[in-house]
């Protein structure tokens, strides 16, 4: 009986600490993300100032809409063309 009394305690301890290093992992790795979520990070690019100085082209989708209706009415011409 003193040993079913003993393996019930050690396992006790055990299952706590356990449980209270998860807890402390979980709480340390989730720490940063929460300080950061919602914040804007702003990236500094070395080299090339292209994308600031972009800023009228904002909108990517139209350009490649324009680009493409150029190409396509460059293609009819050299088609009409031979």
């Amino acid at each position: 009986m003193r040993i079913f009394i003993l393996f019930s305690i050690i396992i006790s301890i055990v299952v706590f600490i356990v449980r209270h290093l998860i807890y402390s992992a979980k709480r340390n790795l989730f720490k940063d993300q929460a300080a950061w979520s919602g914040k804007d990070i702003k990236i500094k690019y070395k080299g090339s100032n292209e994308v600031s100085e972009r800023k009228e082209d904002n909108n990517f989708l139209k350009i490649i809409a324009d680009e493409s209706i150029n190409y396509l009415k460059n293609q009819s011409k050299n088609a009409e063309e031979k």
